[in-house]
């Protein structure tokens, strides 16, 4: 800001957008709102901190920097890198060419040898800087073996980054610039609103307030926190958050602006207390980006289509002196990627500062030796083992493809081990495996070439499930005795699905995830059921999922406005699957208020009462007619930072036998009583004439617990005692009858 001090407000560049509308929100300022109302005295250290930093930065400006050091190569300050790519095997497994690419573009525009520098405003091209630093990718990992700089690593968080992912997977940080590549960023602090789309997020350096405010003054959380997809201009980033625009590296560009301490044009600050409520100069915000040679500008440059504006076009602050037209071409604006062009001067000099200042030794002689940047030869590295299977869970006699993914060097020699498979062991790159015997199986693969070996074994990866010999419908769960082991449970991170005996929509218990608090935004959790034979059940009544179900958003006082009402919803989904779970299909989601089954959101703890909860079915009648043997569903909860959900009385039954009809099912009258049975309760039923007659217990798995009659009965009615002493355990059961035609069955509480 020209000719005027600035006290930037802004600790991180959090570039978020809803791609409906491409409507951009600033919540990198909405954090640091927060962190000033809880502490006060955060701008009176920023301010001291400024005052040091600008004479680092007047020093720099008299070119002082160049004598205190003997680590220029061919002018320029040269900063080791490390990539990690934090992913799933899916497409934000960005290749090694998109990361090279990416460290490619980002010198181009710190040299100034961008050709659009040829669209930069004709009064700003004499302030256009080149920044004399380049960016290599480090050839010596921190424990001295081989690298390319790019690190792959499996991790569900990748959906959920942040700075716990820059802390986790950090290289020390005054040894290298890490870059952390993941698929979506979710601050903590912050509800997105569904859609939200976030390009970047990186603290300024360690010693910055601003940092310290965020990060806790954890000096290991430092570096470039970046989406896959902004990163280079090929591969993934050809198609930014779906919305089919390519930002030119230019998101990356930003980011290693903050890293080396450069703030917006944009920000501003009132009487060093709140944000000024725009970025233009007055008596009581006279301050913005720390920066003598960028004009003010009111507000983020936001594009209103996917044009550029016209360079000298915009100038929405007229209290400058001289008045300059707003600098939308400047990287630290928010213009989409492809319409920036420009540092300035003055944004080298605070770059110039920061490097004579605590990230000198990031190109001290010494580092350069130790992370192997002055060697320009392309790295010859040992191979790093990774893998993949596009199944991981299949029926007998199905085919598994793998896939190698390692990286790290050229991979000249392979070899698998396939645990229970056909065959057994393969040396192509990407084999097809047929398991043919159920069971859970391991996977080995070793790589090599002649820098050396590595090997990586997923002990259970692969299970293998009979499609035929499970469980017979009807299937009824309320939880009453726990979710057994062949229900599985799949938690990618914080509280999960728990059978809970604090709300029941019957019986005493139900399923449910803590939410409220202690789960981490934007992970799944998954209640998978057991493998289901539906040959037991009769087509001629519609058969259908039900279930019930009780949930709250959760208010959130003095939040920071990013959805309505300041309010926190989750997603639920239920899936079903006829393929063992090697694919699901989505049949029932309901999202944000959809899925409320109270009238308002709750400030607490969410508990529901006898009526908050909500009864709803899917119709499976299909894997029905299609008699289906390994019919399974599962509900997936994807958390936003809401509130509990709670599942109860699942029910697949449409009350029909095979050979039954509604006639018999109605005349056999079968009851039992009490029920729940505590003691000694009667099982009671009426057979319209003479028959063989069956009486039968099984638990909920389908097994056999006791005989209570077997023998030919009368015409009329029949009680047959039943005893608590006759279970095993508590939990849920079922009563079968079976007489010379027909079956019925009964469920069954034990307490």
């Amino acid at each position: 800001m020209k000719k005027l001090l600035i006290i930037n407000l802004l600790i991180l560049f959090a570039n978020l957008l809803l791609s409906q509308s491409l409507v951009k929100i600033l919540a990198d300022d909405l954090l640091i709102r927060k962190k000033v109302k809880e502490d006060s005295s955060l701008i009176d250290r920023y301010i001291e901190y400024e005052k040091r930093f600008k004479l680092l930065v007047d020093e720099a400006q008299l070119n002082t920097w160049i004598i205190k050091t003997d680590t220029l190569i061919n002018g320029k300050r040269v900063i080791p890198v490390v990539v990690h790519v934090i992913h799933t095997y899916g497409p934000e497994n960005i290749s090694d060419a998109q990361v090279i690419d990416a460290i490619q573009k980002l010198n181009i525009d710190f040299a100034k040898q961008n050709a659009d520098t040829a669209q930069t405003y004709h009064l700003f091209k004499p302030r256009a800087a080149n920044c004399a630093i380049e960016f290599r990718l480090a050839k010596i990992d921190p424990n001295g073996n081989c690298t390319n700089g790019i690190n792959h690593i499996y991790d569900p968080q990748t959906n959920w980054g942040y700075f716990n992912t820059m802390k986790q997977y950090h290289w020390p940080t005054d040894k290298y610039m890490n870059v952390f590549a993941v698929n979506f960023i979710y601050p903590e602090g912050i509800v997105l609103p569904d859609g939200a789309f976030i390009g970047g997020m990186s603290p300024f350096p360690p010693n910055n307030p601003l940092s310290q405010a965020l990060t806790g003054g954890d000096p290991d959380i430092d570096g470039v926190l970046i989406r896959q997809d902004c990163m280079g201009t090929i591969g993934t980033a050809t198609n930014v958050g779906g919305m089919g625009i390519n930002l030119v590296n230019r998101t990356f560009t930003h980011e290693v602006g903050h890293y080396l301490n450069l703030y917006h044009p944009f920000q501003n600050l009132m009487l060093g207390l709140l944000p000024a409520p725009s970025g233009c100069p007055s008596f009581l915000a006279p301050n913005g980006d720390e920066v003598n040679d960028t004009p003010p500008v009111a507000a983020a440059t936001q594009n209103t289509s996917l044009d550029c504006f016209v360079p000298g076009s915009r100038n929405t602050c007229t209290q400058d002196n001289p008045d300059e037209p707003d600098m939308i071409e400047n990287y630290m604006d928010y213009q989409w990627g492809y319409c920036t062009n420009i540092f300035t001067n003055g944004q080298k000099a605070r770059m110039d500062a920061v490097l004579i200042g605590i990230r000198r030794p990031l190109w001290s002689k010494e580092n350069l030796i130790a992370t192997g940047v002055l060697d320009t030869n392309p790295s010859q590295c040992a191979p790093i083992a990774d893998f993949y299977a596009n199944y991981t869970t299949i029926c007998t006699g199905d085919a598994v493809n793998f896939y190698d993914v390692s990286y790290n060097g050229f991979v000249e020699n392979r070899t698998w081990s396939f645990s229970g498979g056909n065959p057994s062991i393969s040396t192509a790159a990407n084999p097809t495996v047929i398991y043919d015997t159920p069971g859970i199986y391991a996977v080995t693969l070793t790589v090599e070439n002649s820098n050396g070996q590595h090997t990586k074994t997923k002990t259970s990866y692969i299970k293998v499930m009979d499609p035929v010999n499970n469980i017979y419908a009807p299937l009824i769960q309320g939880f009453e005795s726990g979710i057994n082991n062949d229900w599985t449970i799949v938690n990618e991170a914080g509280n999960t699905w728990q059978v809970t005996d604090t709300a029941s929509a019957s019986g005493i218990k139900s399923a449910r995830i803590l939410n409220f608090a202690g789960n981490q935004a934007n992970s799944k959790d998954e209640l998978i059921s057991p493998m289901i034979n539906l040959t037991s059940l009769s087509t001629s009544v519609i058969l259908k999922l039900k279930f019930k179900y009780a949930y709250a958003g959760k208010i959130i006082p003095g939040t920071m406005g990013l959805t309505e009402n300041d309010t926190a919803y989750d997603k639920m989904r239920l899936l079903v699957s006829a393929n063992c779970g090697k694919t699901w299909t989505v049949k029932w989601s309901k999202v944000n208020e959809a899925l409320q089954t109270v009238a308002t959101p709750k400030q607490n703890s969410f508990k529901p009462t006898a009526n908050d909860w909500r009864s709803d079915s899917i119709n499976i009648h299909i894997y029905l007619t299609q008699q289906k043997t390994n019919f399974q569903f599962k509900f997936e909860f994807t958390s936003n930072g809401g509130n509990n959900i709670y599942i109860d009385d699942i029910n697949i039954d449409n009350g029909t036998y095979v050979s039954m009809n509604e006639y018999s099912r109605d005349l056999i009258d079968l009851k039992v009583y009490p029920n729940p049975v505590t003691g000694t309760s009667v099982v009671e039923f009426y057979l319209p004439y003479e028959s063989s007659t069956l009486v039968e217990i099984y638990d909920i798995l389908g097994n056999l617990v006791n005989t209570l009659e077997n023998s030919r009965l009368n015409m009329g009615i029949h009680r047959v005692e039943l005893m608590k002493q006759m279970f095993n355990s508590s939990g849920t059961y079922f009563v079968r009858i079976t007489t010379n035609e027909h079956s019925f069955v009964k469920q069954i509480l034990v307490h």
